[in-house]
């Protein structure tokens, strides 16, 4: 059997559990499997891949605009040139331009295409052309699943992100120098975009730190580059606070391992998450977690057995699970025991196990997709 895979990529830098994932999925194939990785710019993640073995080529993926007809046509002749000089016998698309992409050259060539599906948001222009041109799609939570057209179910599978949980659990990491050893810290992990609601956060931590002097919030991430407004608001709502010296702002981080493992509670109040790789870490690492019930959020965590959620949104109802989270020690235990078992259902092997069940169902067409083991 043929298994040569043409894998492209979104995006060229890691800027989120998507490319992590696309990362270590391609990074720990079976050598038996020969892949190409196409990014569309030189950066993180084409470094990262090559650094782990993965051939990788740059390929750019130009914006689906009418303004942008010649760099489109000019990227689908460089695909093309690429299919037939490696010549594979599956396309691994990660991402919607990808598939677009990818979807396009598969389909004159007539090699099958993967769309892995990351984001639960339906994009009302180009679903339907993507769900025809991909030959299977790989949905990373149910919540992601529900965006397709009833029409298109029969070709969509849920398949969960894995992690690398031994990595995480390595328990030799350095506590960060900022954290001190009186410190009980929220921390909270996530891009700085509105729908990852960090001004829930700030409201919340206002309310819980007047009881609690020994309170620090620590959020975690890059702005986002595409809203800078919303980190200015952020700042300022910071600056503003009576608590500032308890908030702090880190930016974005390599290796979160000390912070998760330093931590007292994450808080994880994102609306409309498609997955949740920073739930799976936080369990892996032993912190328990308060999170918003949205999104594929009930699927990683089950209430009141591997954390605490909320209503989305609601304030009064964080304020209360975080409360209940840092006071009832007994409850705390609980949690952390059953989540940190819960976190291995995730774990990148299984992950990578099913991925290629998923890849040979289609290189072997006697081989169901239906009958993948979730």
């Amino acid at each position: 059997m043929n298994r040569r895979i043409l894998a492209i990529s979104n995006h060229a830098r890691i800027l989120g559990g998507g490319e992590k994932s696309f990362l270590d999925l391609l990074s720990h194939l079976p050598k038996l499997w020969n892949v190409l990785a196409v990014v569309p710019g030189k950066g993180e993640l084409a470094d990262s891949l090559r650094q782990n073995g993965v051939e990788t080529e740059i390929a750019a993926l130009p914006s689906i605009r009418p303004w942008y007809i010649l760099n489109i046509l000019s990227s689908l002749k460089r695909y093309f040139n690429l299919f037939r000089r490696y010549r594979p016998a599956l396309v691994y698309a990660n991402g919607s331009r990808a598939a677009l992409y990818g979807g396009i050259i598969g389909r004159a060539l007539k090699i099958p295409v993967i769309w892995h599906c990351r984001i639960a948001e339906p994009d009302i222009y180009l679903d339907y052309l993507l769900c025809m041109l991909s030959t299977k799609i790989i949905a990373n939570s149910n919540a992601t699943a529900k965006r397709f057209n009833p029409h298109f179910q029969n070709k969509v599978r849920t398949i969960y992100n894995g992690i690398d949980i031994g990595w995480l659990q390595n328990r030799s990491i350095k506590k960060p120098d900022l954290i001190q050893s009186d410190w009980k810290v929220i921390l909270v992990v996530a891009r700085i975009s509105k729908s990852k609601r960090h001004d829930l956060a700030l409201s919340a931590f206002e309310k819980i730190a007047s009881s609690d002097t020994k309170l620090h919030l620590l959020c975690i991430g890059s702005e986002d580059q595409l809203d800078p407004e919303w980190y200015n608001h952020l700042m300022k709502k910071t600056e503003h606070s009576q608590f500032f010296n308890q908030i702090h702002w880190i930016g974005q981080v390599a290796d979160v391992r000390s912070w998760y493992q330093s931590a007292s509670v994450l808080l994880f109040p994102a609306e409309k998450e498609s997955f949740g790789r920073t739930l799976v870490e936080a369990m892996a690492c032993g912190l328990p977690i308060v999170a918003a019930r949205s999104g594929a959020v009930p699927e990683i965590i089950r209430d009141g057995q591997d954390g605490l959620l909320f209503s989305s949104g609601d304030q009064k109802n964080l304020i209360n699970a975080m409360t209940l989270m840092l006071t009832d020690h007994a409850l705390r235990e609980n949690i952390i025991r059953s989540a940190y078992l819960r976190a291995d259902f995730f774990n990148l092997n299984a992950h990578i196990k099913k991925m290629l069940i998923a890849f040979e169902s289609i290189l072997d067409k006697s081989m169901p997709f239906k009958h993948i083991l979730l």
